[in-house]
C-alpha cells in the first residue's frame, strides 16, 4: 500500500484500546500458543530479543517498533542481560459501513496495513506508548477519549511514515509463491498454501501480493491460466476442451466464461483475431515484426528502426535490471508478448499474468528462421517469404559487384569490447560478410564453428591481442562498442607487431563499422547493413 492508502485506513475507523503495558520479560500473549486477539504494536525501548511472527524469525533491536496482525501466532524471546523494556499496545479498529438518520453499524477491521519490522525512528513514537499506558495505569474507561487520541495520533504516524523492514524479504517470499503458481497453475491452489509457503500470515501476504502485483492472488492465477490457454490457442491445434483441463479447468463452459471476462472474447474468437496487439520485448524481433508489415504497441527498439510507437526501455540481456513497471504492460492491454527466450525467466517473473509471452529461440535458430517462427504466430508466412526472397535478390547483385571489385579477398571481423577481442563467425555482424555476401573466412574460424550448423551455435571466438596473427584476411573490419575500445584497437595496430604486420593492416584495407548498426541481428538491420558494405567495397 502507498502511504496514502496507510493513512485512509484510519478514516471512518473508530479506535478501541485493548491494553497498553509496559514490560521486562515475554508477556503472556506471545508466547505463541494461540494467535492473536487483536491488533498489537510492540516498541523495544531498551536490550535485545527475538520475535517469532507465524513461525518467521525477526531480530528485536533496541528502538525498534514492531506491528503484528490479528490472528498472528506470536513468540516473543526477551535477552535478559541486556537489560530489555518492551512497550506494547494491543487495539481493535471498527470500521463505519452504514449510516442513517437513525443510526449507524459498524463491523471490526480485521486488517491493518503494516505488519513486522517498521522502518521508522522508534524515539518519535516514545510519547504516545508512555501516554498510553499511563492512562491504562490511572484506570480503564477514565480518560477513554484521551486515550482514542493518542491511539489514533500513534498509528497515524506510523502509517504515514512506516514500512514493513523486511520489505526485500517479504519480496522475495512472494517471488517463491510466484514461481510456484507459475509451475502449478493447473492444480487448486488455496492463498493458505501460499501463504504457508512464503511463511507469513495469509492477510499479509495478501497485503504484499497486491502491493507487489496490484491484483490479488486469485485474480493473478486466473491471469495466468487464461494466458497459458491463449499460449495453447496460437501454438496447437488442441479443441478448447482439451485446453481448458490443461489449465486448471474441468468444465469448458466456465473456462470460456472465464476466458471471455479476463479477454473480452471467447477462445474461438482470440484464434481469429487478425489484429493482436503485440508487444515486443526484444529489438530483434521488433524489426521482424515491423518487416512482416506489423506495428507493435509498445517494443523494444533498435535506433535504425524507422519504427513508431512506444518504446520500452528493457533489459538487452538476462542479467540487466528490469526497470519497467507492470503498470506500463496493462495499460497496453496486449494480446500477446514475443521476446528471445533468454529474456523469457525475467518477462515471466515480471508481466506472465498480463498476456500470454511466447518466447523465439535465439541462440538456436537463425535470422530466416526467427523470421519464419514470427510470421507462423502472426499470420504472416506469405510476407515473410517476400522478404526472404528480396534479400536473395539483392544479396546476389551485390555478391557480383563485390567479386568484381575484390575478387576471392578474406575478410576477418574483429570485434573490440569490454577488454575483450572477439573475431566473429557466420552470425550477427558476420552474417552480412559470409552469409549474404558468401565471402571467405579466415581458416581459424572456418574450423571452429565447423561443427555447428550455419549461423546457429557459433558466434565468435575471444583471443588475446598477440593472437591476431592467427587470423590473417585481406579484409580486416572493426568494430568497436566504445571509444576507449577503439583507442585500445588503434593503439594495438600502432605499436603491436603482430596487428601491425597482418595484411590488411599494411596494405591499409581496414574498415571500421559502427557498433549500434552492425549488432543487430534482424531483417531490416542487416538490410542497411548491406547498403553499407557496397559503399564500403565497390567505391
Amino acid at each position: 500500500m502507498s502511504t496514502l492508502e496507510h493513512h485512509q485506513w484510519l478514516q471512518d475507523v473508530i479506535l478501541e484500546i485493548g491494553h497498553a503495558e509496559k514490560s521486562t520479560a515475554a508477556p503472556g500473549w506471545a508466547e505463541g500458543k494461540i494467535p492473536l486477539a487483536r491488533h498489537f504494536i510492540i516498541y523495544m525501548v531498551k536490550g535485545e530479543g527475538m520475535l517469532r511472527i507465524n513461525g518467521q524469525e525477526i531480530s528485536l533491536r533496541r528502538d525498534s517498533i514492531y506491528a503484528l496482525a490479528l490472528g498472528s501466532t506470536v513468540q516473543l524471546e526477551l535477552e535478559a542481560a541486556t537489560a530489555p523494556e518492551l512497550y506494547w499496545i494491543a487495539f481493535d479498529g471498527y470500521r463505519l459501513k452504514e449510516q442513517s438518520e437513525t443510526g449507524r453499524a459498524y463491523s471490526r477491521e480485521l486488517h491493518f496495513p503494516l505488519e513486522g519490522k517498521l522502518r521508522v525512528n522508534g524515539s518519535l513514537f516514545k510519547r504516545y506508548f508512555y501516554m498510553l499506558i499511563l492512562e491504562e495505569k490511572q484506570g480503564k474507561g477514565q480518560s477513554r477519549l484521551l486515550g482514542q487520541h493518542y491511539l489514533y495520533d500513534l498509528l497515524e504516524g506510523l502509517l504515514r511514515q512506516a514500512e514493513p523492514a523486511e520489505q526485500d524479504e517479504a519480496e522475495d517470499r512472494l517471488r517463491l509463491t510466484l514461481d510456484y503458481m507459475q509451475n502449478h497453475y493447473q492444480e487448486e491452489i488455496r492463498v493458505n498454501k501460499l501463504a504457508e509457503l512464503a511463511q507469513l500470515h495469509p492477510s499479509y501476504y495478501s497485503q504484499v501480493f497486491k502491493r507487489s502485483m496490484d491484483k490479488t492472488p486469485v485474480s493473478y492465477l486466473t491471469h495466468l491460466r487464461m494466458n497459458k490457454a491463449k499460449e495453447l490457442l496460437l501454438m496447437t491445434d488442441k479443441p478448447v476442451s482439451d485446453i481448458a483441463a490443461d489449465v486448471g479447468y474441468e468444465d469448458e463452459f466456465y473456462f470460456s466464461r472465464r476466458f471471455k471476462e479476463t479477454s473480452g472474447y471467447s477462445p474461438s474468437i482470440f484464434t481469429k483475431k487478425q489484429d493482436l496487439n503485440i508487444i515486443s520485448l526484444s529489438s530483434p524481433y521488433t524489426d521482424h515484426l515491423f518487416t512482416l508489415g506489423l506495428r507493435p504497441c509498445a517494443a523494444q527498439m533498435h535506433r535504425f528502426l524507422p519504427l513508431v510507437t512506444k518504446e520500452l526501455k528493457l533489459p538487452k540481456h538476462a542479467t540487466d535490471a528490469w526497470e519497467v513497471s507492470r503498470q506500463a504492460f496493462s495499460d497496453m492491454k496486449p494480446d500477446l508478448i514475443v521476446c528471445k527466450d533468454n529474456v523469457l525467466a525475467k518477462a515471466k517473473a515480471h508481466i506472465n499474468d498480463i498476456a500470454p509471452i511466447l518466447p523465439i529461440p535465439w541462440a538456436s535458430k537463425d535470422i530466416y528462421e526467427h523470421m519464419l517462427d514470427i510470421a507462423e504466430l502472426v499470420d504472416r508466412e506469405q510476407e515473410a517469404q517476400s522478404w526472404m526472397d528480396n534479400h536473395e535478390r539483392q544479396s546476389e547483385r551485390l555478391r557480383k559487384k563485390v567479386r568484381k571489385a575484390i575478387g576471392e579477398s578474406t575478410i576477418a571481423i574483429c570485434v573490440a569490447r569490454k577488454n575483450d577481442l572477439r573475431m566473429y563467425g557466420t552470425r550477427n555482424i558476420g552474417h552480412v560478410f559470409y552469409r549474404s555476401l558468401q565471402l571467405h573466412l579466415p581458416e581459424k574460424i572456418v574450423a571452429a564453428q565447423a561443427a555447428h550448423p550455419i549461423g546457429t551455435g557459433f558466434n565468435w571466438l575471444s583471443i588475446q591481442p598477440d593472437e591476431m596473427k592467427g587470423y590473417e584476411a585481406d579484409y580486416l573490419f572493426l568494430v568497436c562498442e566504445t571509444e576507449a575500445d577503439r583507442e585500445r584497437v588503434n593503439c594495438y595496430i600502432g605499436t603491436n607487431p603482430n596487428w601491425m604486420n597482418h595484411p590488411a593492416v599494411r596494405s591499409k584495407r581496414v574498415f571500421y563499422l559502427e557498433w549500434e548498426k552492425w549488432i543487430v541481428y534482424a531483417p531490416y538491420g542487416i538490410d542497411r547493413q548491406l547498403e553499407e558494405i557496397e559503399l564500403l567495397l565497390c567505391r
